[in-house]
């Protein structure tokens, strides 16, 4: 069982990057939204192949009710134990598109069995994102979508029949408000944040994909949650990237709200700590999450909201290091301001536990342990906060 899950989910780690805040562009424009009223019918009347898939053997615990995640880069015995140990009760993770149907007529299920069996086995929730589309099923028209969307919708449907009652919630793709992640999902270049090319998602086509995968799991597994993607942080408007506030107002102006049971957004400090104003760094800090429930009550939507990546690097990088200390500090300050001012928050999900990377990668640095699986101070005392 360890053996797949390296094999399977090494094939997609170094896609699963957090974002940079990305430098302003002085000339470009982001595209103009299309004027839709509710895009969760975009693709209504989409042929989503009829898929018939039998359920996998899971033999699973029963698990309380989800508070506080963990988001790993891959799954094993070892990551998921000390997942439990730490006193988290959900893993996110996600789930390659291109690892599971490596052709159109042909399913790899072994890999992905393996993970949802070892992680229910151990009592724990878990969250998949729905991403990363095989070569066969990518486009390259700007003015489309990316990827085959009746193949996506078919794979959507494939996963929820396989793993029905086994997962909490399903992460529709990811930060949409970037290029890299719309048009160049799981790409693994050197400069993949930097580049121009690619472009970002139109906020009704994105609305429109999360309508059909809304209808397609809603259809296998009505008890999973379907969740919007989270957005990138970033003040930058330009093809490559869309500021998140202004990203958000667009999806619940083309009716978001009908095809999504969670909001999922992305909290991330860039070095200070929770407690520093609002207004610090150029509002690129933790209290962001507050700017985006602004936003969803003005636009009188009523969704709980989940934290699906927060995390602080001990290595420097793409945002500025703190130290082990610090790192433990502010995880904890993090977890306790969200108890405290925003209730409407139902899961915090920590970035990140992964073991066996190079001491200087930046997914390293956010670990909550060393490359070595010796524990930072940063398990220690979320383990404590917990008991």
């Amino acid at each position: 069982m360890k053996r797949l899950l390296w094999l399977f989910l090494l094939l997609g780690l170094v896609a699963c990057q957090v974002d940079p805040p990305v430098a302003q562009s002085p000339t470009a424009v982001p595209p103009t939204p299309s004027p839709v009223a509710n895009a969760c019918n975009f693709f209504a009347d989409l042929d989503v192949p009829e898929t018939a898939v039998s359920p996998a053997n899971i033999i699973s615990s029963e698990t309380p009710p989800p508070r506080y995640a963990v988001h790993t880069l891959f799954v094993d015995d070892t990551i998921v134990n000390l997942a439990a140990e730490a006193g988290f009760d959900t893993i996110v993770q996600v789930l390659p598109w291109r690892d599971m149907q490596p052709t159109p007529d042909q399913f790899a299920w072994d890999a992905a069995d393996a993970l949802v069996q070892t992680v229910r086995q151990r009592g724990l929730n878990l969250v998949l994102r729905l991403d990363m589309p095989p070569a066969w099923a990518t486009q390259n028209d700007p003015a489309g979508l990316p990827f085959d969307l009746a193949a996506y919708g078919g794979w959507v449907t494939a996963v929820a029949q396989r793993y029905q009652g086994q997962i909490l919630g399903y992460i529709i793709w990811n930060e949409p408000n970037l290029a890299a992640e719309w048009s160049r999902s799981g790409g693994n270049l050197e400069d993949h944040w930097a580049r121009f090319d690619g472009w970002v998602a139109d906020p009704a086509d994105y609305v429109g994909v999360l309508g059909v995968a809304f209808r397609q799991i809603r259809a296998a597994d009505p008890q999973a949650l379907v969740v919007g993607g989270g957005l990138a942080p970033t003040n930058e408007m330009s093809p490559r990237a869309v500021d998140d506030r202004t990203f958000l107002e667009q999806l619940w102006a083309v009716g978001m709200a009908d095809c999504l049971d969670v909001l999922a957004v992305h909290a991330y400090g860039f070095g200070l700590s929770p407690e520093s104003p609002d207004d610090m760094h150029n509002n690129l800090n933790l209290g962001r999450i507050a700017q985006m429930y602004e936003i969803t009550e003005a636009a009188s939507v009523e969704k709980p909201v989940w934290i699906t990546e927060l995390g602080y690097t001990v290595t420097d990088g793409n945002q500025p290091a703190v130290s082990e200390g610090q790192q433990a500090e502010y995880l904890l300050a993090a977890r306790a301001r969200a108890a405290a001012e925003w209730p409407w928050v139902e899961l915090f999900t920590v970035w990140n536990l992964v073991y066996g990377r190079s001491p200087t990668d930046e997914m390293s640095g956010y670990s909550l342990i060393n490359p070595d699986l010796s524990p930072r101070p940063a398990f220690y005392v979320w383990q404590q906060a917990t008991r």
